[in-house]
């Protein structure tokens, strides 16, 4: 039986982790699961720690003399708790991966070169080389570093190769086409080729996932909310999307540099840009870096040199 099956035992646990549940994850007993899959649920549950900035390091230590034989996959989730945890800005062991021998390697060091790094090529790179190695069954079951790719080829805008991986799904078994990581893929770029069909599929599997119960994870919920929050703006319904904003401050999210770039967006359709440079100000504050701010620099680039060519 496929563990992660509807009828699998891990089919729920990896369902939380990947739609942002992490307190649910962490709940769970060790002992509730077979002992075959233990491990891949101890992996879910100290990156869950580790993801609402909680210290893991007890659990890693706990989980070597549990689960001996696996050093390296230890090292890894050492290293990265050690980033979470001390905020420290580079890693020997990070630095040391010039290519990934196991998913979970190639899926955090591409996540390392990006958030730390800011060096989304060399990411890629790792990932790429990753997924053509990989071969039978770890290719059809191992679906994260695919999930990790597309999302960097979007942000780089390049939506072709993100579409060309995705199809690639259609050479995989019907298992992995239910799984809720090529879900949440299809989710992407529906909303990014555009048309109502398109985005109004995309709002209906998020509103689906925000029908499970979010009560004691709030970071999952408003993540939720602020991707159905962008969708309505592409839908142009502003009165869903101040609906929307009503829950997502209702969960007092601490500054969300994409919620503020999307209240942006929602300020031009509705009130007319009055408090856009407020919201630009306070975006910039907390990532000067974020790609609207890069976009409107490149506009106001390209108006001022236009000023400067047909000035008299």
């Amino acid at each position: 039986m496929d563990a992660f099956g509807d009828s699998g035992e891990l089919y729920n646990i990896r369902n939380q982790f990947y739609t942002g549940q992490f307190q649910k994850v962490k709940a769970y007993a060790l002992d509730q699961f077979s002992q075959e899959h233990q491990l891949k649920v101890l992996e879910y549950q100290i990156r869950s720690i580790i993801a609402l900035g909680e210290d893991a390091s007890q659990l890693i230590v706990n989980g070597k003399s549990q689960f001996p034989g696996n050093e390296q996959f230890f090292q890894l989730l050492g290293a990265w708790d050690d980033l979470k945890s001390f905020g420290v800005d580079d890693s020997p062991y990070f630095e040391g991966i010039k290519s990934a021998e196991f998913e979970l390697q190639a899926v955090l060091t591409a996540v390392y070169l990006v958030k730390l790094k800011k060096d989304i090529d060399q990411a890629i790179k790792i990932l790429t080389e990753y997924i053509d190695e990989a071969k039978g069954f770890n290719k059809f079951n191992e679906l994260e570093p695919f999930l990790v790719l597309v999302q960097l080829h979007l942000v780089k805008g390049n939506f072709i190769a993100a579409n060309k991986i995705f199809l690639n799904f259609k050479n995989f078994p019907d298992s992995s086409r239910d799984n809720i990581i090529y879900q949440v893929l299809e989710s992407w770029l529906l909303s990014i080729k555009g048309e109502s069909d398109n985005i109004n599929n995309a709002f209906y599997f998020y509103d689906e996932l925000l029908s499970s119960d979010f009560d004691e994870d709030p970071q999952g919920k408003f993540k939720i909310l602020n991707v159905l929050f962008a969708l309505t703006l592409q839908l142009k319904h502003i009165p869903e999307a101040k609906e929307i904003i009503a829950q997502i401050k209702a969960l007092n999210p601490k500054g969300n540099p994409d919620f503020l770039a999307n209240s942006i967006t929602f300020e031009y359709l509705s009130n007319s840009g009055e408090k856009v440079d407020e919201l630009l100000k306070e975006l910039k504050s907390q990532d000067a870096e974020h790609p609207l701010l890069t976009d409107l620099e490149e506009k106001n680039k390209i108006f001022d040199e236009i000023v400067v060519k047909y000035k008299v």
